[in-house]
């Protein structure tokens, strides 16, 4: 099934389509290094959506992000909602209520100021490459296990492993899923994908 993406005005709450401790996710196709990502991660792809970011809901108008150029940190969802280049889109995990958002809010929130983890990025882009990734089918997943071992734990985040990470420590979430992988082996495309975690997508 094709799924539509169209523009609807961000809500938010309960009743909204994004809430406190949903995950969000965006790809931005003017921008080298989202499409870069989206490119080596599209192995994972079974949507008509890419995903190159995540971050985690903290409030309204609010994440918390493993980015790049701040490490982890808050920032203001308005910087992707209006970028006109951007596409956001949120997903939902089965059976959230406010009890566990607010203990995923607190993960997040207790990894602001740890460093961005750009060695796992370079260590990702092997496993994804051509070679990599066949190399890594062949071996049942070793090689991919091999290189990300060592960001177990390290309190060094990209985007999407905090992400997992921040769904990890919730007792309901906990190895389900893409859960059931290293947090470090998580790219942003394959949690987007996984319906073990969250509700199913809507066709809107």
């Amino acid at each position: 099934m094709t799924i539509k993406i169209k523009t609807i005005r961000p809500k938010f709450g309960a009743d909204g389509n994004y809430e406190l401790g949903s995950i969000g996710f965006t790809y931005s196709p003017k921008n080298i290094i989202s499409k870069g990502i989206a490119y080596f991660t599209h192995w994972h792809q079974m949507s008509d959506i890419k995903t190159s970011h995540t971050f985690i809901v903290t409030g309204e108008n609010e994440c918390v992000e493993a980015h790049i150029q701040t490490g982890v940190a808050k920032r203001d969802l308005r910087d992707y909602f209006n970028d006109k280049y951007c596409l956001t889109f949120f997903r939902k995990q089965r059976g959230l209520t406010n009890d566990i958002a607010q203990k995923i809010v607190r993960v997040a929130n207790s990894q602001i100021g740890f460093k961005y983890d750009l060695s796992l990025i370079l260590d990702l882009l092997v496993v994804h490459s051509c070679v990599g990734w066949s190399i890594n089918r062949r071996t049942k997943g070793k090689l991919e296990e091999l290189l990300t071992q060592a960001h177990e734990s390290d309190h060094k985040w990209i985007c999407s492993e905090l992400a997992a990470y921040c769904l990890d420590q919730q007792t309901e979430y906990k190895d389900q899923g893409i859960l059931a992988k290293p947090n470090a082996a998580i790219d942003p495309q394959e949690l987007f994908e996984d319906d073990t975690i969250f509700e199913p997508w809507k066709n809107q």
